[in-house]
């Protein structure tokens, strides 16, 4: 819906904010900053009422205003919520680590489709003799072979990488700015990246979730096990989402079948001695944390995790190639900063981090009281049920929370809950643990669901953000579709 509505005032027409904009900003508002005087419900705190109040008013902004307004005054409101107070909000939100990881990969990742890493990528590709009049066949192939990658590649470096190479896709081909080609695509990547590194809990806060689990039922994840199911799922998953978004939102594969590589200029055709450089750095260093991510347990994993950490090896990555030579005989580095930030950083998804994830973190806090009334209302439903009921009510509930909330947090929360249901039933607990360790991390529909939803909710080329919301919602119930079914009949069968 338009954000403006053109008058005309002494014969001349002029712009002006919408009635309906006004109602929007005021809702914003009221949320942020009114909410928390409504008397409080249930186990929540006035404490949970104002942050609870926060939360909507971010949610609410970012879909029907702006992002960078809103989120102003969401520092404001988080600041003076009571939960913290104004320099400590301040620092939890610009000091988050994934702002910082964001920023230093947006500078290298940036730079290699500033200097034209996208579109030789997209000439390499789309002249393959597999891919010839076969738009749909490439666009599969794109999703699911960079998710499974997901598994072992950090998931906001390579998300923001893969944006700007469908980006250059969608330019060089010929694509509109607002096309479904774009949003399908870009829901495409969020969906792939998000799945692929949920298939095996092997390291960071997922790794912490299947250590409870285990603590919990007295059942180890056996990963071999999960993994047999879960990369199976995510090849279904994303060929569900693939088809099913070409009916639903109509998008036109034919401009990219119909597209012409040749026609693309001649600097396509290779990489520059700049951009190699570049490339080799961000593989090297996307190699250092692959290895540090399975040798979990020695020194070198404990000092490229723990010490220096992911966000920390990107910063080294960016800092090489802001100062070596580019190799191009010019006497500049691989990275001119002052050329590159314009087109390498995004604000809005700087400020969209800082903003939702800590207060997503802070509604599940136990001093807010969100979480006791959510066990409350949820814990009856799965007395006397069956294992492969509270299986598929874990999945659909997953899905549900961790577009709510911080994944992290809801997904802690919700195993004392379900562990004891899912041993009453008789059902092998690892697989009720495997499904919600898997759906909990698929967080996408709103921006404070995940890092990877707020990076995706803040890109400047996606306008719309009732199509935002569309082709997420899709990517969802591609999930559910798939994983109700395959789950259940592993746990069938397996169990």
């Amino acid at each position: 819906m338009a954000n403006t509505i053109t008058v005309k005032k002494n014969g001349t027409e002029v712009k002006k904010y919408s009635p309906i904009y006004w109602f929007h900003i005021a809702v914003t508002l009221f949320f942020m900053f009114g909410f928390g005087f409504i008397p409080p419900f249930a186990t929540l705190t006035p404490v949970g009422m104002r942050i609870l109040g926060v939360f909507l008013g971010v949610v609410y902004g970012y879909s029907t205003c702006d992002i960078i307004w809103p989120s102003f005054f969401a520092f404001l409101a988080y600041g003076t919520s009571g939960f913290v107070d104004m320099n400590t909000a301040v620092g939890t939100m610009m000091g988050h680590p994934v702002v910082f990881q964001s920023l230093v990969s947006f500078i290298s990742a940036g730079a290699l489709t500033y200097y034209g890493f996208g579109k030789w990528f997209v000439r390499k590709t789309l002249s393959m003799k597999i891919f010839k009049g076969r738009p749909l066949f490439y666009t599969w192939c794109f999703m699911v072979i960079f998710g499974l990658s997901a598994i072992v590649v950090n998931q906001i470096m390579l998300q923001i990488l893969l944006y700007a190479i469908w980006d250059d896709i969608a330019d060089n081909c010929g694509y509109p700015k607002n096309s479904s080609f774009r949003y399908v695509g870009f829901g495409g990547i969020l969906l792939g990246t998000i799945l692929g590194g949920a298939m095996i809990p092997y390291t960071s806060w997922m790794l912490g979730l299947s250590q409870t689990w285990a603590a919990v039922t007295g059942s180890p994840i056996n990963f071999g096990i999960m993994g047999s199911m879960t990369i199976p799922a995510t090849v279904l998953i994303l060929t569900v989402y693939v088809f099913a978004t070409k009916v639903i939102f109509k998008v036109d594969y034919s401009t990219m079948e119909a597209f012409d590589v040749n026609k693309m200029d001649e600097s396509s055709k290779h990489l520059s001695h700049r951009t190699r450089r570049i490339l080799i750095l961000n593989l090297t260093t996307i190699f250092i944390v692959i290895l540090a991510s399975t040798l979990l347990g020695t020194a070198f994993s404990d000092f490229v995790l723990n010490v220096v950490t992911v966000g920390g090896a990107f910063c080294i990555c960016a800092a090489l190639l802001l100062l070596l030579p580019s190799g191009e005989g010019d006497g500049k580095p691989c990275i001119e900063f002052n050329a590159v930030k314009e087109n390498a950083i995004s604000w809005p998804v700087l400020l969209m981090c800082a903003v939702t994830l800590p207060i997503a973190g802070a509604v599940t806090n136990e001093a807010t009281g969100i979480v006791p009334w959510l066990t409350g209302v949820f814990t009856p439903l799965f007395e006397g049920h069956s294992g492969i009921f509270i299986l598929i009510f874990t999945i659909v509930l997953s899905m549900f929370l961790t577009n709510v909330g911080s994944n992290i947090a809801f997904g802690a929360a919700m195993i004392p809950i379900i562990a004891p249901f899912v041993i009453q039933s008789g059902m092998d607990p690892q697989f009720a643990g495997a499904a919600l360790i898997y759906i909990i991390n698929i967080g996408m529909v709103l921006p404070g669901a995940s890092a990877p939803a707020a990076i995706f909710h803040a890109r400047e080329e996606l306008t719309n953000g009732g199509m935002r919301i569309k082709v997420t919602l899709a990517g969802a119930l591609s999930v559910l579709v798939v994983a109700i079914p395959l789950f259940s009949m592993f746990a069938i069968f397996l169990g």
